[in-house]
């Protein structure tokens, strides 16, 4: 089996002052790197492992063998004086066997090759030949018939790695989610630093500036005060959204198995892409997509074939054996043999010489036909009933877990479009509050520079318009991975993605 492969058509540049990580090189890192995938990956080369190996045993089987003996064989003849017949006998042999899938047993050139010497005087022949050529086939007719019932385990087999298949697609698209998720995270919370920084500054301005008024007098001491409280609690918000940035970003890198100590340099920004949806045509891409619904539908089938199998084990064993043997018988005169007239017998000139063992095969010289049929059964047979029962009860269990998954699978798609409409609608309201925040504080800070403001008033719309900011932000953070869980959802964020599993590649085109 070839090794598993990710192709890939872009080469990371790593510059000296880090990595400049766009989502799409982040999702193609994940799929380089994280272990989940490596794991099913090798998951599925076992799988294909075993279909070669369920295979085997249909593989045609070459045997030989050999054998030397020698023997002191007691006889009680009165011919033989001494009572024992010494005798030396050379075997060599071998042939092809195996099995075909229609329940066919089969035994080619079967060859055996016997050479004896003995100083029996009741032989004719010392050293003599005998040789056999033999070709049998035989059917099963009733259990073990056909090719369903035997290709069973080949069947699971390659079942076994479509499951493989799909769970890779399973994982691939998990990861996915949970590189884009987080990506996008990393990213709400730069931008929340941003933010962050951003009011850290205008605090700090508002205390330099409300210190100068009062200074001067135009400002009571409390104004200051209150200046000098809001830097002190926009500087811990600060050190929050920082310590929350490494936090997301530590996730990230875990996600992408990169050294937490590397520098990321995130380029990519959210944005809004509005898609028209279809919860019905949604729902029906789901159930043809989803990779765990494919993987309980191929446990269905598996159940089904094991179902199949048992059922047949059931059934009684006849088998029909059809046999055809050659013969041969050649050698030499045996010195010893006893004579009881003046004028030795003449061997036939059939068996004369040691060749004649061998080309009497060719000739059909000396045949045997044979046609054997065997019926067995168990008395009780409470195995294969056993099996068949528990079958029957593995089918019935995938198909409730179908049933479930699919309900389970129509609650997630159902739920990711309600995410969607509600994040767009957010966009949308947070939006308007950025802009209305926004015409606020410009009013205050107008406000402020006649003293018809305090300082509260200005502290408040400055927080509602960092607040509005970043409700903004994760909002359309919030919308994007409402998305990609969408097509989580749907089972097409493979595609989505442009990965193809084709066999044992995986393949990502750019």
């Amino acid at each position: 089996m070839k090794e598993l492969l990710l192709i890939f058509s872009l080469i990371l540049p790593v510059a000296s002052h880090g990595l400049d990580l766009t989502l799409e090189r982040a999702k193609i890192i994940a799929l380089e790197n994280n272990p989940d995938i490596k794991i099913q990956k090798k998951n599925l080369e076992i799988s294909n492992t075993d279909i070669t190996k369920q295979k085997g045993i249909y593989d045609p089987l070459l045997s030989f063998e050999t054998g030397y003996s020698t023997a002191d064989i007691p006889t009680a003849s009165t011919f033989i004086d001494s009572g024992t017949i010494n005798e030396d006998a050379f075997n060599i042999g071998g042939g092809f066997s195996g099995r075909l899938p229609t329940g066919t047993n089969y035994e080619l050139f079967q060859f055996d090759l016997t050479r004896t010497d003995t100083d029996s005087p009741l032989e004719s022949l010392s050293p003599n030949y005998v040789t056999s050529l033999s070709f049998s086939i035989a059917q099963d007719l009733l259990r073990d018939f056909g090719t369903n019932v035997n290709n069973t385990q080949i069947n699971i087999a390659k079942d076994n790695k479509n499951i493989s298949i799909h769970e890779l697609e399973n994982v691939i698209s998990e990861t996915l989610l949970n590189v884009e998720r987080e990506y996008w995270l990393v990213i709400a919370s730069i931008k929340n630093l941003e933010l962050e920084k951003k009011a850290f500054e205008l605090a700090i301005d508002l205390e330099r500036r409300n210190e100068i008024q009062v200074e001067v007098g135009v400002l009571p001491k409390v104004s200051l005060t209150q200046a000098k409280s809001e830097v002190a609690a926009r500087q811990v918000d600060l050190i929050s959204s920082e310590n929350d940035l490494d936090k997301s970003k530590d996730a990230l890198k875990n996600r992408l198995a990169l050294d937490l100590y590397s520098n990321l340099n995130f380029t990519d920004e959210p944005q809004i892409n509005k898609i028209n949806i279809s919860d019905n045509e949604i729902l029906q891409t789901a159930f043809t997509n989803r990779p765990e619904l494919k993987q309980a539908d191929l446990e269905i089938e598996k159940n089904e074939t094991l179902k199949s199998f048992f059922s047949n084990q059931r059934l009684p064993k006849l088998t029909v054996e059809g046999r055809l043997q050659l013969r041969g018988l050649g050698g030499d005169a045996n010195p010893d043999e006893l004579v009881f007239t003046d004028t030795p017998s003449d061997i036939s000139s059939q068996f004369d010489e040691a060749s004649d063992a061998f080309s009497s095969i060719p000739q059909f010289d000396f045949p045997t036909w044979t046609i054997l049929g065997v019926l067995s059964f168990p008395i009780f047979n409470r195995t294969a009933k056993g099996d068949f029962i528990r079958s029957q009860a593995q089918l019935d269990k995938s198909i409730i877990s179908y049933k479930k998954l699919k309900d389970t699978v129509e609650l997630e798609v159902r739920d990711s479009i309600r995410e969607v409409k509600n994040s767009n609608r957010r966009v949308d309201a947070s939006r308007i509050s950025v802009e209305l925040a926004t015409e606020v504080l410009t009013n205050e800070e107008e406000k402020f520079k006649v003293g018809l403001a305090t300082t509260r008033d200005l502290l408040e719309a400055q927080r509602d318009l960092i607040d509005a900011q970043a409700a903004e932000i994760n909002a359309i953070v919030d919308y994007n991975i409402s998305l990609v869980e969408l097509e989580r959802a749907k089972g097409t964020i493979l595609e989505s993605n442009n990965i193809i599993i084709r066999d044992d590649q995986v393949i990502k085109n750019l």
